[in-house]
């Protein structure tokens, strides 16, 4: 299993330079552009890990239009935090919720805030 993986989930991440964004993506996180109908398909970019796997839509914003940080899943977050860390990225340190569930932060290129959290 990868290290990072999706929650089931399409988040939004905004971004002015969505070309440059989805580059880093790629790089990074090790996405792939999915094929999957966007309600903006000429100025959003759809990623999964898998072609069929859609975990992030990267469009028009600066990522400060939602309250909530878009998440994705690891199975264990310090294995997460040094893959993410040895690939340039920006990382948190690990934290524990009251419910027990580790997580820790990530900053993409144009410094979106990113959940990490380790499946219990």
């Amino acid at each position: 299993m990868a290290v990072i993986y999706s929650n089931g989930a399409s988040n939004y991440i905004g971004a002015a330079d969505i070309a440059a964004t989805t580059a880093w993506y790629i790089e990074k996180l090790d996405l792939r552009k999915v094929d999957v109908d966007l309600d903006d398909p000429e100025n959003c970019v759809a990623l999964g890990f898998a072609k069929d796997d859609y975990a992030l839509c990267i469009g028009p914003g600066d990522g400060s239009g939602s309250e909530l940080s878009p998440r994705l899943n690891c199975s264990n977050a310090k294995k997460a935090k040094d893959f993410l860390s040895s690939r340039g990225v920006i990382v948190g340190d690990v934290q524990q919720d009251g419910q027990g569930t580790h997580y820790f932060e990530m900053r993409d290129l144009e410094g979106n805030s990113i959940e990490i959290c380790e499946e219990p």
